[in-house]
């Protein structure tokens, strides 16, 4: 508990561990296969991210860049998250 507390305790490092934690269960959820999609995605997201950061500040990775993505990316692992709660529908492979 107290290792919780320690990782929550700034807001923007509770981004980074709800994002962890959402991205295992929806892995424990949609198994390895299924989960590649929705990874592919955020990794298209975050490049897309960089190119707008790029284009807009002309900057590449600076520390403006990690807080939105870290929020965003706990905000998108949320939603794969409930998706993959009704992953019981998907085919097997």
């Amino acid at each position: 508990m107290l290792i919780w507390r320690h990782l929550t305790r700034r807001r923007r490092s509770q981004h980074v561990v709800w994002s962890v934690v959402f991205w295992l269960l929806a892995l424990k959820n949609l198994d390895v296969y299924w989960i590649a999609y929705p990874l592919a995605g955020w990794m298209i997201w975050a490049l897309l991210l960089i190119l707008l950061q790029l284009v807009h500040n002309h900057e590449f990775i600076y520390r403006r860049y990690w807080p939105v993505f870290w929020r965003l990316s706990a905000y998108y692992a949320g939603i794969i998250f409930v998706a993959s709660l009704f992953s019981h529908n998907l085919p097997l492979v």
